[in-house]
């Protein structure tokens, strides 16, 4: 077959095979049935170009039509009436007829369904009636020649599993066409839930990274830029829910004797100690900062004055009981905290730290291990 062929409707190339398969058996059972019948040499010369020359012509004539499966289905009804025509030119022999019949209107059923049938039974019956009705058959032979009988005896099974054997290639063709796509889709599927999963972990991951980059790495409070954020947020809330927000700034004493005392190593298990304490005794809404340092804060959302400052008093007061144990030693130290609250001592978020702040400086003047809240003196003397 041409490459042009391959990249054919599927039709074009099978009609090409059976037209030419079919077409020269049935010029070997038209030979016999008019062999030394007296035909003229001209009804020879047409009948090899019928049937020998023909199917070649529509071929190359589909294959370079703009639509060659358009083409190709007009190519059916006129094999239908010229094998009409000659049945009627032989003069309609029943066997050869009914083979042709039989072949040709299988082969349009096949390929335009029962419209396809009724078309060429139409125009199969409209050219044998063209040549038998004005004067009757050039030589009228109503018997069937037995080779042509044993021709068409041959053919028209042979035929019809030619056809059979087409429609189960385009069937298992299909199958396989069907079972591609269904794996085709498997597969699909499987890569969307790798991408999904692959997504989903990055999701993770990323919110990993974005939480990391919010936590102290040493005690697992957020950190100073988380509680920046934060602070802006809960303040917009509080503004417009009209609820208090205190804000605690605490701050380890005499850190550095720790550090000179235990090591680094000693400093930071008081430091994480700190944190679970905070950790522990923060309400779900609470956000427990790491500030800096041995500095840390509370934020305490919808917490008015009284009851920021009992739960500052706790937490001072609890952490000096601690002992710490670090390695052979208990490490004891206290903690002073500086208070204030939206609305009564700021009202934007610098004004808010930088009070609750002063008021911290004001524990550490008054000798540490205790509790300020701001007041306006602190405000006026910036102590």
């Amino acid at each position: 077959m041409p490459e042009a062929a391959r990249r054919l409707h599927w039709v074009v190339p099978v009609q090409y095979r059976m037209r030419g398969l079919s077409f020269a058996a049935t010029f070997a059972g038209f030979a016999a049935q008019m062999s030394g019948k007296g035909y003229s040499e001209v009804v020879w010369a047409l009948l090899a170009l019928q049937f020998l020359v023909y199917p070649h012509l529509l071929y190359w004539h589909a294959c370079r039509a703009a639509n060659p499966l358009r083409t190709e289905l007009r190519h059916l009804p006129v094999d239908s009436a010229l094998l009409g025509i000659w049945a009627g030119v032989i003069g309609l022999p029943l066997w050869i007829t009914f083979t042709m019949y039989v072949s040709t209107t299988v082969n349009n059923t096949v390929s335009r369904g029962w419209r396809g049938a009724l078309v060429s039974s139409g125009v199969f019956v409209a050219g044998a009636l063209a040549m038998t009705l004005p004067g009757g058959p050039i030589l009228p032979l109503p018997e069937t020649d037995p080779i042509a009988l044993a021709l068409c005896v041959a053919l028209l099974p042979l035929y019809l599993m030619a056809m059979g054997d087409i429609s189960y290639y385009r069937n298992k063709k299909l199958r396989e066409a069907r079972q591609n796509l269904e794996q085709g889709e498997l597969a699909l599927l499987a890569a969307n839930e790798a991408l999904r999963a692959q997504l989903a972990e990055i999701d993770k991951l990323h919110n990993q990274l974005r939480e990391q980059a919010n936590r102290d790495s040493l005690t697992g409070l957020w950190n100073r830029r988380y509680l920046d954020s934060t602070l802006e947020r809960e303040l917009s809330r509080c503004k417009r829910e009209g609820r208090p927000l205190a804000l605690l700034m605490m701050d380890l004493d005499h850190f550095k004797q720790v550090n000179d005392t235990y090591g680094h190593a000693g400093g930071d298990e008081v430091l994480k100690q700190l944190g679970a304490l905070l950790a522990t005794h923060a309400r779900a809404e609470d956000v427990p900062c790491r500030y800096g340092g041995e500095e840390f804060t509370l934020l305490l959302p919808n917490m008015p004055l009284d009851a920021a400052v009992e739960r500052a008093e706790m937490l001072r007061t609890t952490f000096a009981a601690m002992k710490i144990r670090f390695g052979d030693f208990q490490i004891t130290t206290t903690l002073s905290v500086g208070l204030a609250v939206y609305p009564e001592h700021g009202k934007l978020s610098d004004e808010l730290t930088q009070r609750a702040d002063r008021a911290l400086y004001r524990a550490k003047v008054e000798g540490r291990n205790r509790v300020i809240v701001f007041d306006g003196s602190m405000a006026a003397t910036g102590t």
